[in-house]
């Protein structure tokens, strides 16, 4: 049985009205090593998806001023514009337009100087600096993920192209490649066929603290509409791809090197006969969509599921991983979790809004199986300006503008939806989150030392 505990917490803000500040998703480094400058983004407004060419301030949180040091159009709000250190040094790099591709900016953060620019992403960089591994923007766009507008998808007739994927850029020859494509990913474990009824694509890249293997999520729509989600890692030198687990499955993050935690349900039987590739047919498609609806209404009315239920489950990264749930009682919901850089037996996560707007943000001791609660933050009632709604989603696919109502869609690619997104300072003490609570969109920070080392 888990244990929880509350711990009354000192909440510092970093940054300050009358602008909008944020970072941007929970699976980065925010500080420098000194841990005394700040990634930050800022924006004038957040009740609206970004617009296609609109900028976006760049820079750093320091002494609680935020210092700019350039612009970026390469913004969603979940996950930011992917701003990054390299390495130890006081170089970060940060996404943009780079003539007319998706690219990264170097910027030194000592002279606060524009260092470089290369036409390939960055989302996550190697431990050393030296690589950046990039994913498709343009497509995720397209395909309702978490992509930049302004962009068009190149390989937009294509439902798993080979010449898009995971590219990686050596940041010092400006050399990049394609490590591995759509279409790999998408015929692995299917006998070389392509499931599903949708286009696929690949997003949330993460490295693994060594930085000789990365997990993404695999991603399509199935016969009956569902999303299916598999698990995927891969050595940095394109080789020893695996599937580790398919089905329902969102945020994750590794536990060591070896390991990955993620929640959701896998490897249900449900969920492989839903994914199955006779279901994928054409002529059954429209059929299953109707038997799913009808389940659903009749299994709701007596209060029943046919599905298994989720939980934080730690996978192995092997080749046949045997998988395990843990924090069941104690963790109910999903959230966005990452593992502290000094000790790996902690980590940090949230939850999304409950009833009553509330966010939690927690840490979990793997080993003691606790879970410490460390503040309750509400999110705003504020609906989404939909007085520019027809240039939000430009070139996204028209299967997905339906399958949402627009509002809706606009709500979760606004700035008004803030998910704390915890993340840690570089010395692993802090714990730094985006939040919405105070009336507008800002950085916060909570010193958790104390909590970690006693």
């Amino acid at each position: 049985m888990g244990q929880t505990k509350d711990i009354e917490c000192e909440i510092i803000r970093l940054t300050s009205e009358p602008k909008h500040h944020l970072f941007g998703f929970h699976d980065l480094i925010i500080s420098n090593k000194a841990d005394d400058k700040y990634l930050c983004l800022e924006v004038d407004t957040i009740n609206r998806p970004p617009l296609p060419n609109e900028l976006f301030g760049v820079g750093y949180v320091k002494d609680g001023a935020f210092v700019k040091v350039g612009e970026t159009t390469a913004l969603n709000y979940p996950q930011g514009a992917r701003l990054q250190w390299v390495a130890d040094t006081n170089y970060f790099t940060v996404n943009n337009r780079v003539e007319n591709v998706w690219g990264t900016n170097l910027y030194d953060a000592a002279s606060n100087k524009l260092i470089d620019r290369f036409e390939t992403t960055s989302h996550m960089l190697s431990n050393d600096g030296r690589f950046a591994y990039g994913l498709d923007y343009a497509r995720l766009f397209r395909l309702g993920g978490y992509g930049y507008s302004g962009i068009d998808d190149i390989y937009a007739n294509d439902i798993a192209p080979s010449k898009s994927g995971i590219t990686v850029l050596d940041l010092q020859t400006k050399i990049s490649k394609l490590l591995v494509s759509v279409r790999e990913v998408a015929e692995f474990g299917n006998k070389g066929k392509i499931p599903g009824t949708s286009h696929h694509y690949l997003t949330h890249l993460c490295l693994n603290p060594s930085s000789n293997r990365m997990a993404f999520l695999h991603r399509y729509f199935m016969g009956d509409g569902g999303l299916m989600t598999r698990l995927m890692t891969i050595g940095t030198d394109g080789t020893n791809l695996r599937c580790l687990a398919q089905g329902f499955l969102s945020h994750f993050h590794w536990k060591d090197d070896n390991s990955i935690y993620i929640f959701g349900r896998a490897n249900s039987a449900v969920d492989a006969l839903r994914n199955n590739l006779i279901m994928s047919s054409p002529i059954l498609s429209p059929m299953l969509k109707i038997v799913k609806k009808t389940i659903k209404k009749i299994l709701n009315k007596e209060g029943k599921s046919i599905v298994p239920s989720m939980s934080f489950l730690m996978i192995p990264d092997t080749d046949t991983p045997e998988i395990s749930s843990f924090a069941k009682d104690i963790i109910i919901s999903d959230g966005h979790p990452m593992t502290c850089p000094i000790d790996k037996n902690w980590c940090v996560n949230d939850t999304y809004p409950n009833e009553n707007g509330i966010r939690n943000l927690m840490l979990y001791n793997f080993e003691q199986d606790c879970r410490i609660s460390l503040g309750r933050f509400k999110m705003l009632d504020e609906k989404p300006d939909m007085t520019l709604s027809e240039q939000y989603f430009v070139g996204v696919d028209r299967k997905i503008l339906k399958s949402i109502v627009p509002e809706n869609l606009a709500f979760t690619r606004s700035g008004l939806h803030c998910d704390l997104h915890p993340r840690w300072n570089s010395l692993g003490t802090k714990v730094v989150f985006d939040s919405i609570h105070d009336g507008t969109r800002q950085i916060y920070s909570i010193n958790v030392k104390d909590i970690i080392q006693n």
